[in-house]
């Protein structure tokens, strides 16, 4: 059940039932958003689709598209190590492709599109796996630049390159020495 405001704001929900509704929401395209997509011109290609912000995006971007009234294709592209979401996606009308971005192969095979949103990376679990952690941070995103060397590329990355900052002094800031923790944010 969801709890509601007083009267005034009685439209306004204070929680949230379910992942469906969350999903829902975090999904909703702005205004901004939508003006944005129907300028833009080309389909759309998410390569790491299956990471935790990936299904977000992907699906934002197609109700955008069509809330803009612009017929265009929609590609997610992952391993899909987890099979339910795959089929999450299409119902959503988005197409998927399975690859292993570095299978140049593969990654040659996958469609054209104007347009590239690049999620891939290897942010957790790089403990033992070092070396697979360095080829997904630093040698895929020449492999992709490659690949789609006449598309529009925006990149996506939540590493930390600066030391850890205690909240107290206001967090890190762009001047501060670089002091990269772990595998992921020195790859």
């Amino acid at each position: 059940m969801v709890a509601e405001l007083p009267d005034a704001m009685s439209s306004e929900k204070t929680s949230i039932r379910d992942v469906v509704e969350l999903d829902d929401l975090l999904s909703e395209p702005t205004d901004a958003t939508v003006l944005s997509l129907g300028q833009l011109e080309g389909d759309i290609i998410v390569l790491g689709v299956a990471g935790k912000m990936g299904p977000t995006l992907a699906r934002m971007a197609k109700r955008a598209s069509e809330e803009a009234c612009v017929k265009r294709r929609l590609i997610g592209v992952s391993r899909f190590s987890s099979p339910g979401l795959e089929l999450q996606l299409r119902e959503w009308g988005i197409e998927t492709v399975g690859c292993d971005l570095l299978d140049r192969k593969s990654l040659a095979a996958l469609p054209e599109a104007a347009n590239v949103v690049y999620m891939a990376g290897m942010k957790f679990g790089s403990t033992g796996q070092e070396s697979l952690t360095w080829a997904m941070n630093s040698y895929l995103p020449g492999l992709v630049s490659e690949r789609y060397c006449k598309s529009r590329i925006a990149v996506f990355s939540t590493g930390n390159v600066y030391g850890l900052v205690p909240v107290s002094q206001g967090g890190s800031r762009e001047e501060d020495s670089l002091n990269p923790v772990g595998e992921y944010a020195l790859s």
